[in-house]
Parts: structure tokens; C-alpha cells; sequence
């Protein structure tokens, strides 16, 4: 017997087929996460010093690794044995043992005045996932979270792809606005303006997300300011998130840092809408552990979070090892932080040296694994798909560096440069840079001295029309322009060959 093909269910009784995917499936199919393109694209063609020189090299993914070598021998001394409740189900807000080390960690090092209770901590897999949960426990869908823009991409994913939040952005420009000092300093007064003009259109905001020290920006924002904005979200019954991961990797001394988690209790005006994430990504330099923590006085809001921690848990083995890294405070505090710091001034100063040497602007900031910086003058146009031509362009010459579009910002030019990496690695990734824009701004010459030719052989000035147009329009308004006018009759290649005699040679020569 023959097997019958089955009939496709738009043919049956003239039935529309099903779709595969449901419509929020196909939302989250169709999101577009640069942060991740870029990454997907560098390790495509992954440098190796060794096997592939020519790779890309990744600087656009926030990673640290110049500890590693601390980190691999220090983790081997413990030698952590498997233990029977290793292959059991546990506590799934974390293991006592481990919430207790957490607890003792952040008292230490955010110099809490009161110890902090372990009771109040979850741990789940990742600090992305803590922004997610609490986004889940404090938004129903279609309620709205702000944010101050430019702003680490992976806040977005956190709120909108499964709790269905959105994220209102309050943007900030490079260009002072009344109230600033610094480009892209955040301002309560333009929140306030933010959400009385969201909330006039009907949004409802639930909270303000707040990273300090600032990813992409390395900001680290004073003790006044974030009293600031727990008052602005107190008068609006608004919940602060408040996302300190990198709160161990402030590398410059003087930086003016003081952690949440050492206010006062009379400081804070509302502590049961206040929740303070942390993860060991970004200060240990362990992101592959998938190791975050949310601490929160909120009952209700642990309860909430417990209720699918069960999904969002890591394993028993990893939480045994972490429990001893985080109570080994005296090699942490001695070791360790002076360690991975000294590193990261040294790598910064091979990243910013490069760009002193490019001319390309930066914020020279004291914190975070990496430098924001402003490549607007090798943008024909300060458009979204000059952006992007420029980050596959970097891409194509072998280094990867994260656009603003990956950080929801609303000023085209500035990329993300990530310094974290081995010093040679870097040194190698910044001289591509450095090459790759050193041959944009000669082609943008010989382009600029076409252009006038071309004009001048029309007898006009500059045309207005190219103004603002992307390269792919500029290049073929010459090709239409040149093959139009007599340029091309009177500069020939004898004629080329008669006037430069020596270069002439020199291409002969190259051309064997």
C-alpha cells in the first residue's frame, strides 16, 4: 500500500491553516536584539590568536575577561565535593548557605549599616532574569516602566518580551540641555516632564528602572541624586528597580559611589517599592555562571517571585561553589578587586590612547568594562542606516563594537567599546579601528573631490540635494553626474600616467 501525503490543513473543508506560532511567539521571532546580531556576527569568525588572527575581534559584548587566571585558581581551591542534596530539589529562593554569603557580601561591600537579612534575598540565573521577575511582579501587560536613555539593550528584553511591559524612554543627548553639566546627564526634571506627558496619553507607569554605575555611559551617579529619585518615585507611588551590577567595578579612584544598600532607613520613603539587583557577570567577572540576586523589604513581592523561581533556578553545585566565593571576603577585598581593577585602568588607557590618537570623542568615565564614544564624523548622515553600515563596515574589518541603536538611544554616531579583554587583543582591536576609519575619512576625501570636480565642470556649487544623504545616494549621484559631464574625457589615463610618473611606476610595480 502506498502512504497517503497528509493533507495540509488549508485544505481541509476549505479551513484556513493554523498559524505555527502564536502571536506572541511570532513577536519575540521578529525582535530584533543588536547586542546579540553583533555577537552572533563576531563569533561566526571568532579572532584567535592562534587559529584564525584574522577573526573579529569582539568588543561589543560587556564581558570581562582579564581575571580569568584569578578566578580558575582560586575556584579550584575550593574543591567543592558533590554532596547528596546536590542531586535533590532545594530551597528554590536559593540555599540557605548561599543567601546567607550573599547577604554577608553586599553588607560588606555596599557598607550596609545594618546586616542584611538573607531572608529577603531570592537568587535565580542571571541578573536579567531578576529584572524580569520583578518586571512579571510589579506590571501587568501594557504597563509601562522608564528608563533613562541611552540604556543597557538587555533592559528592554527584560520588560517587554515575556511580561509584556512596555519602557518609556527618557532620552538624554550629548548636547547640554538646561539643568546638565555633562552630556547625557540624567535629570529628575525631564522624568517629571516624561511621565506627566506619558501619563496625560493614558499610560500607566509602575516603576523606574535606575543602573548605577550607568551601562553604556560608565556614570556613576552621587548619594543626592538617587535620594532624588526615590522622592520623584515616592510622589508618584512608583517602584525603583534599582540595578547596581557593576557596583564592585568602579576602576578610577574619587568616583563619588555610595551602594542603595547603605542609606539609612530614614533616608528611603517608600522601602516596600524600592528592589536592588546584583549579579556576578559583571564585579566577578562570571557571566557564563548565570548567578543573579534581587534583594527587596517587600514580602508580598518575594512571594510573588518564589512562585516561579522554580522555572529560574541555578543548579545546587553552582550554588555551593558561589557561596564560597562570596564568603571569601579577605581575598575578594585583597586580591581580587585591587586586581581586576588595576587591569582594567591599564586596558582603558590602551582604548582611550587610540581614540586621543583618532580624534574621536569619549566619556572618561570611572566605572563599568568599557568607553562610550562619538564616531559621528565618519557618518555621511546622522541616520539609522549610516549607523548600521558603519557597525557591519567595522564589523567587515574585523572588529566588533556595539552601536547606540543597540542602547534605544536617540543620538546617532556614539558606539559602545568594550576594553575588558586581553591587552595585545585589545591593542590589535583598536589598531583595526583605527585603520577602518583612517580609510573612511580617505575615501570620504576622494568622494568630497569628485563631488567638486563634477560641480565644477557644471559651472555650480555644492548640491543642495546631497545634503543629508546616505553614501549609497552620494555614490550614485557621482556615477550619474561624472558619466554625464566631460570629466572623464579630459582626465584619461595617459594623461593621469604623463603628470605622475612616479606613482605610475610604483603601480606597475605592484600590479606584477
Amino acid at each position: 500500500m502506498s502512504r497517503q501525503t497528509p493533507t495540509p490543513m488549508s485544505e481541509m473543508g476549505g479551513q484556513k491553516a493554523m498559524p505555527v506560532l502564536a502571536c506572541r511567539g511570532e513577536r519575540m521571532r521578529k525582535y530584533v536584539n543588536l547586542l546579540r546580531r553583533g555577537a552572533v556576527a563576531s563569533s561566526a569568525n571568532k579572532f584567535d590568536i592562534c587559529s584564525n588572527p584574522d577573526g573579529v575581534i569582539n568588543l561589543g559584548t560587556s564581558e570581562n575577561r582579564l581575571v580569568f587566571d584569578l578566578l580558575r585558581e582560586r575556584l579550584d581551591g575550593y574543591n567543592v565535593k558533590w554532596e547528596d542534596y546536590m542531586f535533590t530539589y532545594n530551597d528554590f529562593q536559593g540555599i540557605p548557605e548561599l543567601r546567607e554569603a550573599v547577604a554577608g557580601f553586599l553588607t560588606d561591600c555596599a557598607k550596609s549599616l545594618t546586616p542584611i537579612d538573607p531572608k529577603k534575598i531570592v537568587v535565580m540565573n542571571g541578573g536579567g532574569i531578576c529584572m524580569e521577575a520583578l518586571s512579571f511582579a510589579i506590571c501587568d501587560p501594557g504597563d509601562a516602566v522608564m528608563v533613562a536613555s541611552p540604556y543597557y539593550g538587555g533592559i528592554e528584553n527584560d520588560n517587554t518580551m515575556r511580561p509584556e511591559a512596555k519602557v518609556i524612554r527618557v532620552h538624554f543627548y550629548s548636547k547640554l540641555e538646561p539643568g546638565q553639566t555633562e552630556p547625557f546627564e540624567i535629570t529628575i526634571s525631564k522624568f517629571e516632564s516624561v511621565y506627566q506627558e506619558q501619563t496625560q496619553k493614558g499610560v500607566k507607569i509602575r516603576a523606574v528602572c535606575f543602573m548605577n554605575p550607568n551601562n553604556p555611559l560608565g556614570d556613576v551617579y552621587p548619594k543626592q541624586f538617587v535620594l532624588d529619585m526615590l522622592q520623584f518615585c515616592h510622589r508618584h507611588s512608583l517602584h525603583l528597580i534599582m540595578n547596581e551590577v557593576y557596583m564592585n567595578t568602579i576602576f578610577k579612584e574619587g568616583a563619588d559611589f555610595q551602594s542603595f544598600l547603605s542609606f539609612k532607613p530614614e533616608e528611603i520613603p517608600d522601602p516596600q517599592r524600592v528592589h536592588f539587583v546584583w549579579a556576578v557577570s559583571k564585579d566577578l567577572s562570571m557571566s557564563g555562571m548565570r548567578f543573579g540576586v534581587i534583594h527587596t523589604q517587600n514580602e508580598s513581592i518575594i512571594s510573588c517571585i518564589n512562585s516561579f523561581t522554580y522555572f529560574q533556578t541555578l543548579s545546587a553545585y553552582i550554588q555551593k561553589v558561589m557561596a564560597c566565593l562570596l564568603s571569601d571576603r579577605d581575598w575578594l577585598n585583597n586580591v581580587y578587586f585591587p586586581t581586576n581593577h588595576k587591569r582594567l585602568r591599564e586596558a582603558h588607557k590602551v582604548t582611550t590612547d587610540t581614540l586621543d590618537e583618532m580624534g574621536v570623542p569619549y566619556l572618561n568615565r570611572p566605572s563599568g568594562l568599557f568607553v562610550y564614544a562619538n564616531f559621528q564624523k565618519f557618518l555621511p548622515s546622522l541616520t539609522k542606516e549610516d549607523e548600521m553600515a558603519l557597525f557591519y563596515r567595522f564589523i567587515d574589518d574585523g572588529v566588533y563594537i556595539a552601536p547606540s541603536l543597540a542602547f534605544f538611544a536617540d543620538e546617532r554616531g556614539w558606539f559602545r567599546i568594550i576594553f575588558s579583554r586581553p591587552f595585545n587583543e585589545v591593542k590589535t582591536a583598536m589598531g583595526r579601528l583605527k585603520k577602518s576609519c583612517n580609510a573612511l575619512l580617505e575615501e570620504n576625501k576622494k568622494l568630497s573631490s569628485a563631488t567638486a570636480v563634477s560641480d565644477e565642470s557644471k559651472g555650480a556649487g555644492p548640491s543642495d540635494s546631497a545634503q543629508g544623504m546616505s553614501l549609497e545616494g552620494l555614490l550614485s549621484q557621482l556615477k550619474t553626474e561624472i558619466s554625464s559631464s566631460d570629466w572623464l574625457e579630459k582626465n584619461t589615463a595617459d594623461k593621469w600616467k604623463t603628470e605622475n610618473p612616479e606613482l605610475y611606476k610604483e603601480y606597475k610595480a605592484n600590479m606584477k
